[in-house]
């Protein structure tokens, strides 16, 4: 199973950018987030006999006229100025073909799986940001059968999953046929206000770094699938309901159940000694601010929510005890955040990024992160073929890290597991991981 790169061409917006919006100033939040590349991959399944277009040539055409919209993701990072040069540079778009249909590659095994998504995306998964970085990657493979994938990486720097998510439903309204009438673009249109309304401080830097290419060989990454039935076992085993009578979602029951799991392995490779123990969890600040702002506000806006046991407490919590933290965590954004938002206190809007930075490099405590891309608009994204019969984002160059996806069936969850080789073999023997999770064990 092969797949080979054709051609590579920098892809421009279809109507050049106007000189009042060629420097682009990020804002506070994007001072705050990493320069890294974040991949998503898309995978569609058609006949050939349903394709009467080039894809290559249609996904390239409305790609240009979508990057007249976004503009910033046509330019380049510079770093010393914080901001976007929107000189119009260009997204780069690969054009490629496998040699093997696309039901082949969703049948393999997950560990072959793994070992061929780096072949989808356009770029490494490491860090981003140079002089000559492109904001924006693209792939598109077409397969045997007619399927295709298509295989993105944005820079974090500017852009969260929201942004994505409303790039991803324009560029693929575009595409379809019907999409001349400006209705169906009418909420997929960027707006750029994050950098106005909450500007840059000139702050250091406090993401983490990451090395330019990922080291896929020396961070292990596993699937483990929770299907809804599992989920529905899991919400029996809490006893919460909020003042407005919903229960748990299904992000925290399995964040909470993974927390439980990975405070009782870092117990067993410390000779029985607890740590203090650390999880953050990406808070979209869209759904947060009053009044509640659009889903097509571009630009990071996102915060983390940390949440933490004590080394003489963590021996006693059970999986009602380490949900309750979580959810003791994200209420503060109901509240406090909020009310910061619509002031601009940004003693309280840094004070998350301050104390994920601090923990994160602190030997001392067991740090996690977890970001979770359930219920975005991605998983809708239909380019004229029909929605995606499968999503996937790639390995990152990262350990004790988490990515949330909505399964198939969209009632369970795909956890995107992020360990050293020694922890990920524990992690599968742990009795609650057995009872809840589906997933293939390392060889």
């Amino acid at each position: 199973m092969e797949i080979i790169n054709k051609t590579s061409k920098l892809v421009k917006p279809a109507t050049p950018t106007p000189s009042n919006l060629r420097n682009y100033n990020v804002s506070f939040f994007d001072e705050q987030m990493p320069n890294i590349n974040v991949p998503l991959i898309l995978y569609y399944s058609t006949s050939q006999n349903d394709v009467h277009v080039n894809i290559f040539n249609h996904l390239e055409t409305s790609l240009a006229k979508t990057l007249t919209d976004f503009y910033p993701l046509a330019g380049r990072y510079v770093r010393d100025g914080s901001f976007i040069d929107c000189s119009d540079q260009g997204a780069l778009y690969v054009q490629a073909t496998a040699n093997f249909q696309l039901s082949e590659f969703i049948g393999l095994a997950w560990d072959l799986k793994f070992s061929m998504l780096r072949d989808l995306l356009p770029c490494e998964i490491g860090e981003a940001g140079e002089v000559d970085d492109p904001m924006l990657f693209i792939k598109v493979t077409t397969f045997e059968c007619g399927g295709f994938a298509i295989g993105m990486c944005s820079s974090h720097k500017i852009s969260d999953m929201s942004t994505m998510c409303t790039f991803i439903i324009n560029w693929a309204t575009r595409s379809q046929a019907s999409s001349n009438n400006a209705l169906e673009l009418e909420n997929c249109y960027p707006i750029f206000t994050v950098p106005r309304d909450f500007p840059k401080r000139e702050l250091n830097d406090l993401s983490p770094r990451l090395p330019r290419t990922s080291v896929v060989a020396n961070t292990p990454a596993r699937i483990f699938l929770f299907k809804g039935n599992a989920i529905s076992k899991l919400r029996e085993k809490i006893i919460f309901e909020d003042n407005e009578g919903r229960r748990p979602s299904k992000v925290q029951l399995v964040v909470a159940l993974l927390w439980k799991t990975f405070v009782g392995i870092d117990k067993a490779n410390n000779n029985g000694q607890s740590k203090a123990s650390f999880v953050s969890q990406g808070v979209n600040l869209r759904d947060k601010a009053v009044p509640k702002l659009p889903d097509n506000l571009c630009g990071n806006f996102v915060s983390v929510a940390v949440a933490q046991t004590d080394t003489c407490e963590a021996d006693d919590i059970d999986l009602q005890g380490f949900y309750m933290i979580l959810h003791d965590s994200l209420k503060k954004y109901d509240t406090n955040y909020a009310t910061a938002l619509s002031s601009g206190e940004y003693d309280v809007l840094i004070k998350p990024f301050l104390e994920y930075s601090q923990n994160i490099m602190n030997s001392d405590v067991n740090f996690y992160a977890v970001t979770s891309w359930c219920k975005f608009s991605f998983n809708k994204a239909d380019f004229g073929w029909g929605k995606p019969v499968w999503r996937s984002t790639g390995q990152f160059a990262a350990q004790n890290f988490v990515v949330m996806m909505d399964d198939q069936e969209g009632d369970g969850i795909e956890a995107w597991v992020h360990f050293d080789e020694k922890r990920m073999r524990q992690l599968e023997q742990d009795p609650d991981i057995k009872a809840y999770a589906i997933y293939t064990p390392s060889q």
